[in-house]
């Protein structure tokens, strides 16, 4: 039975994505040998011979320029000024094969080309090549230059990375620089993510010291900005009385004893709520609880972690293995788990979470050079320092430091004393390392070290022994909170000041803590976890600057622990 081919066939489109592709190399190798051209574009005195449609039909620019009557329509040869050759020949290309090479050295000459010539997909390769880019030392040049040019999505980016990371760009010269409106701007914002405001007065101080002639009269406008009345009461008497440009301006002066009635006049600071009464709120930092030893004498590998803003906690992966003594430190987005005990040994082992990934998962990276549980850790200029600990046999001495950049670790000078169980903290421009425990004694003394001259030397002493002590620093001060003197464990809480190099009693936390970790969030002293001398536990508490107060933060975490590696994460 034979059946007709009309009646079995039906209409099909059938698109094919090679056809475009074919038709452009075509063009493109004609542009190249010169053939079927009908336009020359002049640069530096350089020709490049193109084809009108191809250039119209990628080009907003010079669509208008070849079909409304401009004088250009018609010429065959058209100037361009403001683009170098070198340039052009890279735009000619992206127009005719859709790539474009980016670099470090074309960029900033790439990107007003393409805008000026409206190719939307050179500029949007530039702004994501900036973007991938952006560091503290350059987000502010790039923000600006993302608001010249238009580049919404650049400067999105580059606001956002400026406010996340302010303290860190304030240490660089590119912020000096700055017009008065670009500080203004940043001092002003809510979403400013600062662990308190000192770094925010500071930044106005210096920037106006800077080029202190021509600032000094725009000082009250920036310290309008700056939250005073939040800063301590000791930083308020002790560094912002003595500044000698808020001494000679009445309008500073007023705003500093504002900040100061807030602080003697609590029954008043219903009436006195203004914008530099508040905290910020644009802190993203998150508190993550890793490891440590829990209940029926188990090590733990469950990490918790908790965001402020929603006030709850909730889990991420576990640890690769079960460990306590661990430290714990934070570094672009990512967190570390640095050393601990498997119950077997002692670790040199190091591996990171990176918590900005659609699905984190912990990987190693280069191990330390010696074995350390209960070491201590802070994060200096972009690196992870590491310094103490016990491998087993001794108590360390060393210290060494991690650069995420190559992946390697290098020994810096040890301490005068081993410590197992101190604190290491940054505060001001050096590092200190506090109390612990040296084998032998439980230790009240406390050592700070200076990452210029790579030297230690010995601070004031600590009223009392302490090992395993919560460490950490806020306005200046390190609080030591808790720990273990060999007879008790403590509730009791002293802080240093780098300024007057002073320790001071605090009001007491609200229970005993030791093996405890010790954070700042928020703009406020966080302890996590540790044992009273009977109990693991679970809670927080929270130590307000402001009252001089501690309360329990509600909810709990799941986990009861002690040893376990604490640190804050600011998201990337």
């Amino acid at each position: 039975m034979s059946t007709s081919i009309n009646s079995i066939i039906t209409t099909q489109q059938i698109f094919t994505d090679s056809h475009a592709k074919s038709i452009l190399t075509t063009m493109n190798n004609l542009r190249k040998v010169n053939k079927l051209c009908d336009v020359v574009l002049q640069v530096d005195g350089e020709e490049f011979p193109a084809h009108r449609v191809v250039l119209a039909a990628c080009s907003d620019y010079f669509c208008a320029m070849f079909t409304n009557e401009m004088s250009e329509k018609d010429k065959s040869v058209i100037t361009l000024h403001e683009i170098s050759a070198d340039v052009m020949r890279v735009l000619l290309d992206f127009v005719y094969t859709e790539t474009v090479n980016v670099s470090v050295e074309n960029v900033q000459e790439l990107l007003p080309a393409a805008c000026l010539l409206q190719l939307t997909g050179v500029k949007q390769a530039c702004s994501s090549f900036l973007e991938k880019q952006l560091d503290a030392t350059n987000c502010l040049g790039i923000k600006i230059f993302a608001e010249q040019h238009s580049c919404d999505e650049l400067l999105e980016a580059a606001d956002s990375f400026c406010l996340k990371h302010y303290e860190d760009i304030i240490k660089y010269d590119e912020f000096k620089t700055l017009p008065i409106d670009q500080v203004e701007s940043l001092v002003k914002c809510d979403s400013l993510q600062v662990n308190t405001e000192e770094p925010v007065y500071q930044s106005v101080i210096n920037w106006v010291k800077h080029k202190e002639e021509s600032r000094t009269h725009l000082l009250p406008r920036l310290l309008h900005h700056v939250r005073l009345p939040i800063l301590t009461a000791k930083f308020l008497t002790d560094v912002a009385d003595e500044e000698v440009l808020i001494k000679k301006s009445h309008e500073c002066r007023d705003l500093l004893d504002e900040a100061k009635k807030f602080h003697l006049r609590p029954d008043l600071r219903n009436q006195m709520c203004s914008t530099r009464t508040k905290q910020r709120i644009g802190t993203d930092d998150i508190l993550v609880v890793m490891g440590g030893f829990g209940s029926h004498q188990n090590m733990v590998e469950a990490v918790e972690q908790y965001d402020p803003k929603t006030e709850a906690w909730t889990r991420r992966p576990n640890l690769s293995k079960r460990r306590r003594y661990v430290a714990a430190a934070s570094l672009n987005g990512k967190v570390y788990i640095i050393g601990g005990y498997d119950g077997q040994s002692r670790l040199s082992l190091v591996e990171c979470l990176d918590l900005s990934s659609d699905d984190p998962q912990w990987q190693s990276v280069s191990s330390m050079t010696q074995r350390r549980g209960l070491a201590g850790v802070c994060v200096y200029r972009g690196e992870i320092y590491v310094c103490g600990g016990f491998d087993g046999y001794s108590r360390h001495t060393s210290m060494e430091c991690y650069n995420p950049g190559n992946d390697q670790w290098r020994t810096l000078s040890g301490m005068a004393v081993g410590r197992e169980g101190a604190g290491l903290v940054v505060a001001g421009d050096n590092i200190y390392c506090v109390g612990g425990y040296d084998g032998i004694n439980l230790l009240d003394s406390a050592e700070k070290y200076d990452p210029n001259t790579e030297q230690w030397c010995n601070i004031s002493p600590m009223s009392c022994r302490r090992s395993g002590a919560g460490v950490s620093v806020l306005n200046g001060q390190i609080f030591v909170c808790g720990g273990y003197d060999g007879t008790d464990h403590l509730s009791s809480v002293e802080s240093y000041s780098i300024h007057t190099q002073q320790w001071s009693s605090l009001q007491s936390m609200v229970v005993p803590r030791c093996y405890v970790g010790a954070c700042v969030l928020r703009g406020k002293l966080l302890v996590v976890a540790g044992y009273d001398g009977n109990t693991l536990l679970n809670t927080v508490e929270c130590y307000d600057p402001l009252t001089g107060k501690w309360s329990v933060l509600d909810p709990s975490m799941n986990t009861h622990r002690c040893d376990a590696g604490i640190t804050v994460v600011r998201k990337v």
